[in-house]
């Protein structure tokens, strides 16, 4: 196992910090309640993945390894048992996992740590005043599952997740609680397709005890308060594969990649409508496909904090083509998913998100097996390998969430999440 400071593996890219809060002025404790009321196409040719150890990809990185050397056995992790990486055939319970958290991840910086231990680092305070909390729930019910208020110097600032359009009420209602530090997820991405076989070159890999394809992965992005969350998961996608295959690092543009989403859907709106992530996009392999045909332009060409791209038309339209993706979309199962991970590919997940995901803390660790609700939304985001029973995801929520952007999630929270897998296979060579 690795030693870097909130990393659980080696070569990960250690960037951005662990300040999570903003520092606000004072204000009065108020808070301001200003408002009265209120199929898939089976994909015919692949890359035969072989077997764990004679993959040929060129690219290399830093470290000198291997393009191949992104799976590990259990000996990398000496406090696991052999349990640890038994696979989990839905008789897992809530403790079974914190136990094996433990086990695998317990030597962790932040181990067990949650959002509220976090921001208690920072001089947070949980808010506790029951009738204000009590009016909140009444005016969004369910939102106090997924946001969290505290208190520092006076000021009250939001932490968590919701839906866009009940984020937006309750930021023009309570203009004086600071909502900056709040995340998205979509109500629904929609349009999902049933898993398909995989290849026989896939179906018959025998699986790692662990993956980690994060020695491929560029800096972790940054939705915002967006719903470009499947955007930014394929363009990770992308950018990984990159790296994997070429070697090039070349950041990409989930902005100019929503764009082409919503004209994939006939919704031609304008640049702003597609930074601000228009209507979430759609689920199943055809965002996929819209990148394998027409690619996307540079991050340089169009920033992800800009309404509006640096270049015209022509020129965004030209950089993308040289910047497709170099893949094979499709529609897995979850027993298939670690198979195609020890393959040495990403997989694009869209699941329903709940209280268990705003908790997570600096470990990138859920805090429960529970199962999500539905009603706090639908994310997507980018799977890049596993550890026994738990699946690294790469989130689009800045560095700062999770273990430096990533988090690790429990087999039995992603099968009760109705999930959706995409995955990114190899495509055939000659």
């Amino acid at each position: 196992m690795g030693d870097d400071e909130g990393g659980f593996f080696d070569g990960f890219d250690d960037g951005g910090n662990d300040d999570g809060g903003s520092d606000d002025s004072d204000n009065d404790n108020s808070y301001n309640d200003d408002s009265s009321d209120e199929d898939s196409d089976d994909d015919s040719g692949y890359d035969d993945p072989g077997n764990n150890n004679n993959d040929d990809d060129s690219g290399d990185n830093d470290d000198g390894s291997d393009s191949d050397d992104h799976t590990l056995s259990a000996d990398d992790f000496p406090n696991a048992s052999e349990e640890d990486f038994t696979d989990d055939d839905g008789s897992w319970s809530a403790d079974d996992y914190a136990q094996s958290a433990e086990n695998l991840f317990g030597d962790h910086e932040y181990f067990g740590d949650t959002i509220f231990s976090q921001l208690a680092d920072q001089g947070y305070a949980p808010f506790q005043e029951p009738a204000f909390l009590d009016g909140f729930e009444q005016v969004a019910p369910g939102s106090t599952e997924t946001l969290h208020l505290f208190e520092r110097d006076g000021q009250l600032s939001a932490f968590g997740f919701l839906q866009p359009a009940l984020l937006a009420y309750l930021m023009g209602r309570y203009t004086g609680i600071d909502f900056s530090n709040v995340d998205v997820a979509p109500g629904d991405l929609g349009g999902r397709a049933e898993p398909q076989p995989l290849p026989p070159q896939y179906a018959s890999l025998q699986e790692a005890d662990a993956v980690d394809l994060r020695k491929y992965a560029t800096p972790v992005g940054d939705q915002g308060q967006t719903s470009r969350c499947s955007a930014f998961a394929w363009t990770h996608a992308a950018e990984l594969i990159n790296v994997r295959d070429k070697g090039t690092t070349d950041r990409l543009s989930p902005s100019f990649t929503m764009l082409n989403f919503q004209r994939m859907q006939g919704d031609d709106r304008d640049y702003e409508y597609a930074a601000s992530g228009g209507n979430g996009t759609i689920g199943g392999p055809d965002p996929g496909r819209v990148l394998v045909e027409q690619g996307t332009c540079r991050q340089e060409l169009w920033p992800d904090n800009a309404e509006e791209p640096r270049a015209n038309e022509r020129v965004l339209q030209q950089d993308a083509v040289s910047h497709r993706l170099e893949g094979a979309p499709q529609p897995i199962a979850l027993d298939d998913v670690r198979k195609v991970l020890t393959a040495g590919c990403p997989v694009h997940v869209a699941m329903n998100t709940g209280p268990a995901f705003s908790q997570v803390g600096r470990d990138g660790v859920f805090s429960a097996a529970e199962p999500p609700s539905g009603r706090h939304g639908r994310h997507a985001m980018l799977l890049t390998g596993y550890t026994g029973n738990f699946f690294t995801v790469k989130n689009s929520w800045g560095e700062e969430w999770g273990d430096k952007g990533y988090g690790y999630i429990p087999k039995n929270v992603l099968a009760q999440s109705d999930p959706e897998f995409i995955a990114i296979l190899k495509p055939q060579t000659a």
